[in-house]
């Protein structure tokens, strides 16, 4: 949660979503429709896969609400709130209890992406639905990225451009459907300090045909001059490990993958 003088403690889930093309451009933000929304309206509108979407989701919470709270340079700031029904991990007959629980929403400007802060899959699924909903009519045009290999490999080239005064390291990956020297591969991990630096991490990375996540350090970032360690996945979700985190660190390592990935679908 963000906390004093723009700091933020841990991002331990950091989803990006993006609006469907052909709602990237259409989107409104009309803070009176934001607060005023919830699962009930959603569900009115909604058809198909959607209404069964949004009745599950129903199903885990109750007194949603979202609601305007400020507008950067490049974003707005969205505040999400709900009593979140706790995950059952034994099977009983008594329902597990609700549990009040709050996050913000990023939505980017220029990029129409949103990002959802310290909340996992299912309860940003409840954020986001709202939102979409309230911007754009449609309580499913906003959609999590997908990252493919191309992607990945982007991001690589980025970390290790010459072009910085450090370049950035890459410490983990896991790659998917590995061919080499006529064996199959499902999956391989590799793990080191600067994996950069080994000639097997290029020769399996070649070889793979997905990559499912990449562990690594920023080059040092403009906005405070200290590097970031990170995770990506190919759903969009982003792990930042780096203690006391800046707004504006943040802000500047989302604009790093908008300019990676805004052709990611």
């Amino acid at each position: 949660m963000p906390g004093l003088n723009g700091y933020i403690k841990m991002i331990k889930n950091c989803i990006i979503y993006k609006y469907s093309d052909e709602f990237r451009n259409a989107w409104e933000m009309d803070t009176n429709k934001l607060s005023k929304n919830t699962l009930k309206k959603c569900l009115q509108e909604a058809q198909g896969f959607s209404k069964k979407k949004i009745e599950a989701l129903m199903e885990l919470t109750k007194n949603e609400r979202i609601s305007f709270k400020e507008e950067t340079q490049s974003h707005y700031i969205a505040t999400f709130s709900c009593e979140f029904r706790v995950p059952k991990f034994i099977a009983t007959g008594v329902s597990p209890p609700f549990v009040p629980v709050n996050f913000n929403i990023w939505l980017r400007k220029k990029s129409s992406w949103v990002i959802s802060l310290d909340a996992g899959r299912k309860l940003s699924g409840v954020a986001i639905t709202l939102l979409s909903h309230s911007t754009i009519g449609n309580p499913s045009s906003i959609k999590p990225i997908r990252l493919e290999k191309e992607d990945f490999l982007s991001l690589k080239d980025w970390l290790l451009a010459e072009s910085h005064i450090i370049s950035g390291q890459i410490k983990r990956i896991t790659m998917h459907n590995i061919v080499k020297d006529s064996e199959k591969f499902k999956q391989i991990v590799l793990n080191s300090s600067r994996l950069e630096t080994s000639k097997l991490f290029y020769r399996l990375l070649s070889s793979a045909s997905a990559i499912a996540n990449l562990s690594f350090t920023t080059p040092v970032l403009k906005s405070t001059s200290r590097s970031l360690s990170c995770r990506i996945n190919h759903w969009g979700c982003v792990t930042i490990y780096t203690p006391d985190l800046l707004d504006s660190e943040l802000s500047e390592l989302i604009e790093i993958f908008e300019m990676l990935y805004t052709h990611s679908t």
